[in-house]
């Protein structure tokens, strides 16, 4: 699946991001590709272990095992055991290491997941470091801010992303759909009359993991809520809208409750389903789809309260029980130098920039959905806010969610229930 004050942090921040995306014209992915290791235990000081969740594609593999050939290439007796998961199989894959103290040298980590583990003493500070690399001061303030904890560094940042409208034109102009929906109202309407025998009118993940999270932060965001309010009317009338989707109108399908982000690929690519909401990363299936060859990307429909989306992303982080996380320093350092990494990241992993320092680097348009994912990223806002028990404040909403679609509880409720447990759980003060 995976990402931040609790929206973007100071004004100044945004207005250098926006600047830096406007000259571009972004927990996710599942695969199982590569799997040379069940611990992440390093054997020896040549030996570096490395955890991803990039084996969704061929491009994403190709990139991280081009990239690890690179470095094997030029340093000599160094081995990369790589390893990588379906993106929920390596969350609870991750959490077995720490439980017993073998976790992998190297991972590539959900952003917006990382001061939940650095609290938990998973990570090592990698400040002593960053601290002097030019690199660090290259970062956009508020992709750094996802790594940092107490005013220290516990992982290096290297994707952007965030989500947005994917649509079937030939399955817009049957309905006789001329644009892509701009207003919650909009996408209701066009859902439902895209809504037939052959296809769903909109798919979405509403599943029990960060995913599902994911997702519904922005429906919550564009309502005019967030997690400090959960339990007010705006986080009611997200829970509502999107219940109206899935029960009321039936435009979305009840599957959407276990539907990964590659799920939601495949059933868009296969014609059954006219819309998805999605992110970059499923480029490659969407457009070496045999089906669905006529579509497009739009920037989320807008909620009462405007447009809103999380940031999502990675870092490299060295795990607790790396044995040598001076060597797993030098390959980060290695993969920092936009020589060796750029390009490979940009198109491989479909992502955006990072940094002030890749503005205009060849490469950073990868794609013609490049311009519209960028200002979707634009509006992105950052989970780091919300605090180190951010994972619990997770599994919270998607209990939320998760009992109003399946019937078992209306939204008031289940926003009031979830309300006494996140609430606690946020930063206090």
């Amino acid at each position: 699946m995976g990402q931040l004050s609790r929206h973007w942090g100071r004004v100044l921040a945004v207005a250098v991001f926006v600047v830096a995306l406007a000259g571009l014209a972004a927990c996710g992915g599942s695969g199982n590709d590569n799997k040379s290791s069940t611990t992440g235990k390093s054997a020896d000081a040549a030996t570096i272990t490395w955890w991803d969740y990039f084996g969704y594609s061929d491009a994403g593999n190709q990139a991280i095992n081009g990239m690890i050939a690179a470095y094997e290439k030029s340093h000599p007796g160094v081995k990369i055991k790589r390893t990588s998961y379906a993106y929920p199989d390596f969350f609870t894959k991750f959490n077995q290491t720490v439980a017993t103290n073998a976790t992998p040298d190297i991972a590539a980590m959900d952003a917006g997941q990382i001061p939940s583990y650095a609290a938990q003493g998973a990570l090592q500070d990698m400040t002593k470091y960053t601290s002097g690399w030019p690199v660090t001061k290259q970062f956009f303030p508020q992709v750094l801010e996802q790594v940092t904890v107490d005013n220290k560094t516990y992982g290096v940042p290297f994707r952007s992303n965030s989500i947005v409208l994917w649509y079937n034109k030939d399955a817009f102009k049957a309905a006789g759909i001329s644009t892509p929906p701009q207003t919650w109202d909009e996408l209701r309407a066009d859902a439902k009359k895209l809504t037939n025998g052959e296809h769903s009118g909109i798919c979405f993940p509403a599943t029990k993991d960060e995913t599902g999270t994911f997702m519904f932060l922005s429906f919550l965001w564009q309502s005019g809520s967030d997690l400090q309010k959960i339990g007010d009317a705006g986080s009611v009338s997200a829970l509502n809208y999107v219940n109206t989707l899935v029960n009321v109108d039936k435009s979305a399908p009840k599957s959407v409750l276990q539907w990964t982000w590659d799920d939601i690929a495949a059933q868009f690519t296969s014609g059954k389903c006219a819309t998805m909401i999605n992110g970059p990363w499923v480029y490659q299936a969407v457009d070496t789809g045999k089906k669905v060859t006529h579509w497009g990307v739009a920037k989320l429909p807008a909620g009462p309260a405007g447009a809103a989306s999380p940031l999502g992303g990675e870092a490299w982080v060295i795990g607790k029980s790396a044995k040598n996380p001076g060597a797993v320093w030098k390959l980060i350092q290695w993969l920092g130098d936009n020589q060796n990494s750029f390009k490979p990241i940009m198109s491989g992993l479909q992502s955006f920039i990072v940094r002030k320092d890749q503005q205009g680097l060849d490469g950073a348009n990868w794609s013609s959905i490049v311009p519209v994912v960028s200002d979707q990223v634009k509006v992105a806002r950052s989970r780091a806010g919300y605090g180190t028990k951010y994972n619990q404040i997770s599994t919270a909403v998607q209990n939320m969610e998760q009992s109003v679609l399946t019937g078992q509880t209306p939204a008031k409720d289940a926003a009031s229930q979830a309300a006494g447990e996140i609430k606690p759980l946020l930063p206090q003060g």
